[in-house]
């Protein structure tokens, strides 16, 4: 009778069976999609020293009167690569988290509302790579942008959710958002200069006036692409030094009628020392003068840790 059951149970697993069969087996299953989440740590600094706010610094800049005191100091990034061993780029499927990222767009946020800003930070970017990809499939390098594109940029802020919301990194609705901002005042025990660097879009058209999203493009968008070598999952992270940024600049000193420090008009000869070492061109005009180009350097901002 045993005997008799074997051709049966063959019966039960014929071809089609073999779905119901093979369905408590996910290990033997093609259809089986497996992803891998990643994390990708930053870090701020002053010229090599860790970032906290409300510090003042010593060391920064040019001049005499070199210390700086730092009370914010985020940024937003976007289109972040990596590059396979191929050589070809992958764009990272950001995670949707509600308050830090939302569609390819990250915002680092290292202050924790010593004078403004929010308790809260953020300190890294976390990812999904899709099937087929893992941390090995890739080499040592990483590419981003700094700023949005110019739909997020200049989207409403009234409806677009976090983390393009937030109302310290906003200029306005034409404008667009700030892409970095760091506050700071140098000589804070003398001279008490305020010295921010607000770096975004300029040359923003608004010809009705309705104070929306801009009829043109912006003539200067402002967003430097940087590409880091060395980079390795799970290994390296990511340090913004302002400090290196600043090292051609007076902290303490700030041209008469002019905006506090960099905020990225055409017409601010503190931008001169700044956009360049952000990996960008500076062209200052000041309306009386012809236009004088400040060309692009190798960016100073970013490197591996």
């Amino acid at each position: 009778m045993r005997l008799a059951l074997i051709p049966l149970f063959l019966s039960a697993c014929s071809p089609l069976f073999l779905t119901a069969c093979n369905s408590d087996d996910d290990t033997n299953s093609t259809t089986t999609t497996r992803t891998t989440d990643i994390e990708i740590p930053f870090s701020a600094a002053v010229n090599g020293q860790s970032f906290a706010c409300g510090t003042t610094y010593k060391g920064v800049g040019n001049a005499i009167t070199d210390s700086y005191l730092i009370n914010d100091f985020r940024f937003y990034l976007s289109a972040i690569q990596l590059q396979r061993l191929d050589g070809t780029f992958l764009n990272l499927d950001l995670k949707q988290d509600g308050k830090w990222q939302y569609n390819d767009v990250a915002l680092l946020d290292f202050e924790n509302g010593c004078v403004n800003g929010t308790a809260e930070t953020n300190t890294k970017i976390t990812a999904t790579l899709p099937t087929g990809e893992n941390i090995n499939n890739f080499q040592e390098n990483i590419c981003f942008t700094v700023g949005l594109a110019f739909d997020e940029n200049h989207s409403d802020p009234a409806s677009i959710p976090a983390p393009l919301n937030v109302t310290g990194m906003l200029w306005s609705w034409t404008t667009g958002r700030k892409f970095i901002r760091i506050d700071g005042i140098g000589d804070p025990d003398g001279l008490k200069t305020s010295f921010h660097l607000h770096l975004g879009s300029t040359g923003c058209s608004d010809v009705n006036k309705q104070g929306k999203q801009p009829d043109a493009p912006c003539t200067y968008t402002n967003t430097p692409q940087i590409c880091l070598t060395n980079f390795v999952l799970n290994k390296t992270t990511i340090v913004a030094d302002i400090g290196k940024v600043l090292r051609n600049s007076n902290v303490a000193y700030n041209t008469p009628n002019t905006a506090s420090g960099c905020m990225s008009g055409n017409n601010d000869p503190e931008c001169q020392t700044i956009f360049p070492l952000l990996g960008l061109d500076f062209i200052y005009n000041d309306g009386a003068n012809p236009a004088i180009t400040y060309p692009k350097e190798t960016q100073a901002f970013f490197s591996v840790k």
